[in-house]
């Protein structure tokens, strides 16, 4: 856990995002695979394969499902919120070896602490706390996809029913 903030992150320019969707990856001869779909105001994309379980929680997030029984993620906000600490905001910062990484903000009164945590977790709580989600710049550069590639891509909810 660190204090630093993510400005103190390098030369690097940082991106707000949006969460566009889930969707699925069909490939030939391999299983299915998740893959959340990040958007700029530039209408940059970037895949961020997940696990079905963080899918799952993430879709159910951006529709609004709430689960009978707290989820793990729900429950993680309900934490945050007995304590009276918030999620600021969710930074992806760095890719290597075709795996992201991330950093979770928290804020509880005047104290902001950066937690690494995976992408997924980072998102399906971002979603819920209704919270900023950035990328840096050079990781859209690298691994930012064209439209085109969308086309081979279907809505977990589809995908599910």
């Amino acid at each position: 856990m660190s204090d630093e903030t993510y400005e103190d992150a390098g030369e690097d320019s940082i991106v707000p995002v949006r969460v566009k969707g889930v969707y699925i990856a069909e490939t030939l001869g391999g299983a299915p695979s998740p893959v959340v779909l990040l958007e700029d105001e530039r209408s940059r994309i970037v895949p961020i394969f997940v696990g079905l379980s963080e899918a799952i929680s993430i879709h159910n997030a951006l529709s609004g499902e709430v689960s009978p029984r707290p989820m793990t993620h729900d429950l993680f906000i309900s934490v945050l919120e007995c304590l009276e600490a918030t999620i600021s905001d969710v930074l992806i910062d760095d890719l290597e070896g075709g795996i992201y990484y991330a950093r979770l903000s928290l804020v509880h009164g005047s104290k902001r602490s950066e937690l690494d945590a995976r992408p997924s977790d980072c998102l399906a709580l971002a979603i819920r706390a209704k919270a900023p989600i950035h990328i840096q710049e050079r990781i859209i550069e690298i691994s930012g996809m064209d439209r085109s590639e969308m086309e081979g891509l279907r809505r977990l909810d589809s995908y599910m029913h």
